[in-house]
């Protein structure tokens, strides 16, 4: 039978149905040289463990591979033992294939709970520590020697990373196990999208990396959005711009009409992204190339801004080719009350 498990093993991998077909003649052979179907469902059964239950393929694999198992094996049994026994054998197996699904998912869930309460724990030393490195940095408590202020400077820039990807975490969990409450109000672009870019002005020079001077064009600049998701989606897309470009280049900023909204626009002349990463790119835990290559980040960071903007009845995109750099696009409506999501929270305007 250990061809059958190999056989059966690649096909929930692949998803190709010539495996699938392969598998299931290997078992009707296997039923005619007397193995039993009970022992043919249990390899089953063992086999479909091998998908996690969050892939989108696990239960469309685990509900056409049963069918196929009744509608190839059955016969074979219903010789020995009869229809009505073959049935309950079926049941059965499928019962407890469920609830070792449901075991498994409430492990997972756990795991996570477990995760986000640690990560919550910890945003609050390393806000203390990034706070600490702004007094040493601004020279509260002496002034620093050329060395001392680039140790503590490389100190600042991985606290920022370390924050931001708690920040990632947080909100990934929030997005994908809870409906988050985004206050809506009318925000203005201009004065946010400069104070955004203003917060990176110490990596850039850093990473001796050119923050271009913003551009705003067009009429519009008012839109109706949540301001600290706006604010988070902006610090992902702008720090991504800076990990991803080398010394001497250049990152922008772009606002621009579209249609009845906006276009926002992040710009950066840095390694690029393939056309096979492109298609990936808002997976959660996805990363491409050069993010695999560095080990940096997680891969929460862009599915999390197009969790967010989608939240927001928005849309992002992204263009780019290796080498050349990439554009990151988001799309947002105007500044109609009336297509504020329903089941939203909304921030009554300040008078």
């Amino acid at each position: 039978m250990e061809e059958y498990k190999l056989v059966l093993s690649s096909y929930i991998q692949s998803g190709r149905e010539e495996d699938l077909g392969l598998a299931y003649e290997i078992g009707r052979k296997a039923i005619e040289t007397g193995y039993s179907l009970l022992q043919i469902v249990d390899i089953h059964t063992d086999s479909l463990k091998q998908l996690d239950d969050k892939d989108a393929r696990y239960q469309l694999l685990s509900e056409r591979a049963s069918e196929v198992l009744k509608e190839v094996l059955a016969p074979f049994e219903m010789t020995r033992m009869g229809y009505l026994d073959t049935i309950s054998i079926l049941r059965t197996q499928n019962e407890k294939l469920r609830e070792l699904m449901e075991e498994r998912s409430n492990l997972l869930k756990e795991r996570e709970d477990f995760m986000m309460v640690v990560t919550h724990d910890l945003k609050t030393p390393v806000i203390a520590e990034g706070k600490c490195l702004n007094f040493l940095l601004e020279g509260d408590f002496g002034e620093l020697t050329p060395d001392q202020q680039e140790v503590l400077s490389a100190m600042k820039d991985s606290n920022r990373h370390l924050f931001g990807m708690l920040k990632n975490l947080l909100e990934a969990y929030k997005y994908d196990h809870t409906t988050p409450t985004l206050w809506f109000a009318p925000i203005d672009l201009i004065p946010l999208l400069t104070s955004c870019f203003e917060d990176f002005k110490f990596a850039a020079r850093m990473k001796n990396v050119v923050l271009e001077p913003p551009i705003f064009e067009g009429e519009h600049h008012v839109v109706i959005a949540d301001e600290a998701s706006m604010r988070h989606i902006m610090a992902n897309l702008i720090d991504n711009a800076l990990k991803f470009t080398q010394a001497g280049g250049h990152v922008r900023l772009k606002l621009t009409d579209y249609q009845a909204g906006v276009r926002i626009e992040v710009q950066d002349t840095g390694v690029g992204i393939s056309e096979e990463d492109l298609a990936h790119l808002f997976e959660r835990f996805y990363q491409a190339a050069a993010g695999r290559k560095r080990k940096t980040g997680m891969g929460l960071g862009l599915h999390l801004c197009h969790q967010m903007i989608l939240a927001q009845g928005g849309h992002i995109a992204c263009s780019s080719e290796p080498g050349q750099g990439t554009t990151f696009s988001i799309i947002l409506g105007d500044t109609d009350c009336s297509k504020i999501p329903q089941n939203r929270m909304v921030k009554p305007a300040e008078a």
